[in-house]
């Protein structure tokens, strides 16, 4: 049971029609503002076996939102409103730009944070938002598509997106996208599924290939550090809470940091596993810390090193506030982008292990070392036969030299045992043991060292996540430390 009422501009008198059934009830000239008013009603009264297939009134209502949100983003030039039992659900008016398009439906917090891609070649254009890893989500709700202006599916574009995250993102965790690729239309086949939501795309691998490197170049050019909003934080307590953290005074100042040998301070089986340290003297050539300043580079903003607190986090001053640095977190993404590009270029450092390891082996683990040596020493790692069942291990990748070499080449073979190669699992293995290599929660630095982990952070391709996602560094701005201390409104 259809009605439409429809008025042109320049008209004065508008349009009637009535369908009930396919049959045409009436249609004639009535009076009407301008605009079209589409009105359906009992859409199940001519079959209504259809409705015993529904899902639950709050199951269908999301459908309808999800169809009427998809509309509105399409056409930010028309205005939207969706309204049930006299609750407005949807409300998007008339914009000129597509953030504030998306302001308007998912709010304007979500919207200022997104990063704007653009890319045309001469084979397709895309368009459009994504969002920063901090602000990925645990569905895909939030995952827009469309594709010559028709909201679709489809999961060769949605992995390509997801796969430039790929070391910056928590396992289960799913990036935000608006965006809107422009095909020809010859290489798009729509007659996939009968509501026309999925595709299939002709060159495929082009066009991945292409929505990948695009997210993945804006992701490096931007700055990806998340602001910490203080006004969200409970107010504190009479009562004060346990720690896990202590402040020695003894040790540790509110700007300097006492400066310690490295070796009492990490407790590591190698030198190797450290980051290169510059030595600088003063003119009568004793030894002195350098100035503790990142120099203007690449990836991070310009910020002052001030110092460890609860040797866990970094201090550092920058441009409208200050930054708190995991230590670990950075120190993780540092190790794990060096030990990449070497392994990428076939060029892993090695350190020789004076005594080496011994290790012993069943004979199925033998067949797997042997069968899969070629691979153990691009990692890094040299195996020489000790009889029939034993192993020794001879060299280990330098950048993991804090790890123990007997586990980490057990835990290879593990992967090998359950039918993976090693480098198919590489980026598990290399993210596994970049986490267990770096500095910890609690590992006491110097500042030179400190200042070496941001130095290489600084070079990082993705310097604000640690390979699992967790992010290197937040952000406190010195607004929102005014209004804590009640400097302003």
């Amino acid at each position: 049971q259809l009605s439409v009422i429809t008025k042109q501009k320049d008209k004065l008198e508008g349009f009637n029609l009535v369908i009930e059934g396919g049959n045409l009830i009436s249609s004639g000239v009535i009076a009407a503002e301008r605009g079209t008013v589409i009105e359906v009603r009992n859409i199940f009264f001519n079959t209504p076996a259809r409705k015993k297939f529904l899902k639950t009134d709050a199951v269908e209502l999301r459908h309808i939102i999800d169809v009427v949100t998809q509309y509105a983003l399409a056409n930010p030039s028309i205005s939207f409103s969706l309204q049930h039992e006299k609750h407005s659900l949807l409300n998007a008016p008339q914009v000129q730009d597509q953030r504030s398009n998306i302001a308007s439906i998912y709010g304007t917090q979500l919207a200022k944070e997104l990063l704007e891609i653009t890319y045309k070649d001469d084979h397709l254009t895309l368009t459009g938002f994504i969002g920063k890893p901090s602000q990925a989500r645990n569905d895909k709700h939030q995952q827009i598509l469309f594709v010559n202006n028709r909201a679709v599916k489809n999961v060769d574009i949605s992995n390509a997106v997801h796969n430039a995250y790929h070391s910056m993102l928590f396992h289960g965790k799913y990036p935000i996208f608006f965006l809107s690729l422009t095909l020809d239309p010859f290489m798009v086949d729509v007659n996939v599924h009968p509501q026309k939501h999925e595709i299939k795309i002709d060159q495929i691998d082009m066009v991945k290939d292409v929505v990948m490197d695009a997210v993945n170049t804006v992701l490096k050019e931007n700055n990806l550090i998340p602001t910490l909003n203080l006004e969200f934080e409970q107010p504190s307590s009479f009562v004060q809470k346990e720690t896990k953290y202590s402040f020695e005074k003894s040790k540790q100042q509110v700007l300097d940091v006492e400066e310690r040998n490295h070796t009492e301070s990490i407790p590591t089986e190698s030198s190797e596993s450290m980051p290169p340290v510059e030595v600088y003297h003063d003119d009568q050539g004793q030894e002195v810390e350098p100035t503790p300043q990142i120099p203007v580079k690449n990836s991070l903003p310009d910020m002052k090193l001030f110092g460890q607190m609860h040797k866990t986090f970094f201090i550092a001053e920058t441009e409208g506030g200050a930054f708190f640095i995991d230590q670990h977190a950075a120190h993780e993404r540092v190790m794990y982008e060096q030990f990449m590009v070497q392994l990428l270029k076939k060029q892993v450092a090695t350190q020789r292990l004076l005594q080496g390891g011994m290790m012993d082996v069943s004979p199925s683990e033998k067949i797997l070392i042997d069968t899969n040596k070629a691979e153990l020493e691009q990692f890094g790692y040299l195996l020489e036969e000790f009889g029939q069942t034993s192993y020794v291990i001879k060299t280990v990748p330098s950048i993991f030299g804090r790890l123990q070499p007997l586990d980490s080449v057990k835990e290879m073979i593990s992967s090998l045992e359950k039918g993976n190669s090693i480098m198919e699992l590489k980026e598990t293995i290399i993210t596994r043991m970049a986490c267990r290599s770096a500095v910890m929660a609690g590992d006491e630095l110097t500042n030179t060292w400190m200042q070496s982990i941001l130095n290489e952070l600084n070079r990082c391709d993705h310097p604000y996540t640690c390979p699992h996602g967790r992010p290197t560094i937040i952000k406190i701005t010195a607004d929102e430390l005014e209004k804590k201390f009640k400097r302003r409104g």
